[in-house]
């Protein structure tokens, strides 16, 4: 996949090995007014809160980042991008993607946020299967973190179970508000 994301956007995109039982994706632009973006750490930053992904079985990942202005209409207008997509590094078509928006934001602006990071995913995974880059029909994941938010569960109240439905119904998008998740192999993600 990391290939196709070359030829596709050539240089709006930012690859990222991983290779580690515990990843944490980060968000540092709001903080650094944009001198720092989105970064894949293998231990936990002291310095901001993470989304943190658990890979007990070492899966070889790939962590794609978009830059601004990464996917632009034909009018040159800058079209909503969420912060990245992760998947296995040695990606076939029945594996998982994962999508990631991390909202760097105090926990009660999470429900202002929550529809336009909806939106991203849904116009990212657009973007992937109108390019072909994955097909009309592959469910992919999609997490929307909110690290500030660490101490309480807060899904219920980014996304309606009706819309969670709606989501894997209309766009085979599998969504979910969480701060962790866990990889269980090159098919299957546990939110």
């Amino acid at each position: 996949m990391k290939n196709e994301l070359l030829t596709i956007f050539r240089d709006k995109i930012e690859h990222q090995g991983i290779y580690s039982d515990e990843i944490h994706i980060v968000d540092y632009t709001e903080r650094t007014k944009s001198k720092r973006a989105v970064v894949a750490h293998c231990v936990k930053p002291v310095d901001i809160d993470s989304l943190k992904i658990l890979n007990p079985t070492k899966i070889h990942l790939t962590t794609s980042i978009f830059k601004p202005q990464c996917f632009i209409d034909a009018d040159g207008k800058e079209l909503k991008q969420c912060e990245c997509v992760i998947y296995p590094t040695s990606y076939v078509n029945n594996y998982w993607i994962l999508f990631v928006e991390i909202k760097d934001c105090k926990p009660k602006n999470l429900s202002r946020f929550s529809q336009d990071v909806k939106d991203k995913f849904i116009a990212n995974v657009t973007i992937f299967r109108d390019k072909g880059i994955i097909s009309k029909n592959k469910i992919v994941y999609a997490i929307a973190s909110f690290p500030r938010r660490n101490k309480t569960d807060f899904h219920s109240h980014f996304i309606k179970i009706s819309e969670v439905k709606k989501f894997l119904d209309s766009h085979n998008i599998i969504i979910k508000g969480t701060n962790k998740i866990t990889i269980q192999d090159k098919q299957i993600i546990l939110l």
